[in-house]
């Protein structure tokens, strides 16, 4: 089980080349676009040019862990979390999870939305069994490879 002291941080010029380098690649060093997500440091360009996007890095005590990116998606007139990582290096500890029930309970906070959404990689077992443990649903949507999924937050507790 993850270390509570898990949180969300905001990503400054003290630590966005941590973040930048996290991957979830084992054989190392990220690239633009890994096997189920864009890189962080597109992520945060992306993000920088749109400002719909917030960008937070997921921390265990002092270490950077994962990376998430949140926010409205004007292309679908929904709120999304568009991006959650946890490096390869701290996989398999609860972290992912942890970092979702953050992730929701900030947009809960910060924007008036009923209703999250996400698109995962219909190949990406793993996330999906994640996903579906807080909460979420695939909707029966596609987007190309990506299947769309979104939780209610009416009722929800975390």
């Amino acid at each position: 089980m993850a270390d509570v002291s898990v949180r969300l941080r905001d990503i400054d010029e003290d630590n966005w080349m941590d973040v930048a380098l996290l991957t979830t690649m084992e054989e190392g060093g990220p690239k633009v676009v890994e096997t189920f997500i864009a890189s962080n440091a597109l992520s945060m360009v992306q993000a920088s040019y749109e400002e719909t996007w917030i960008t937070k890095a997921v921390y265990c005590g002092k270490k950077a862990v994962g990376f998430a990116m949140y926010g409205y998606n004007k292309e679908y007139d929904f709120y999304e979390i568009s991006r959650l990582m946890i490096d390869y290096n701290h996989q398999n500890k609860g972290f992912g999870r942890i970092t979702l029930k953050l992730v929701i309970e900030d947009m809960a906070d910060k924007f008036d939305c009923d209703e999250i959404y996400l698109f995962v990689n219909k190949d990406n077992e793993k996330a999906k069994r994640m996903y579906e443990s807080v909460g979420f649903e695939f909707t029966g949507q596609y987007n190309d490879h990506d299947e769309i999924y979104s939780i209610s937050l009416e009722g929800y507790d975390g």
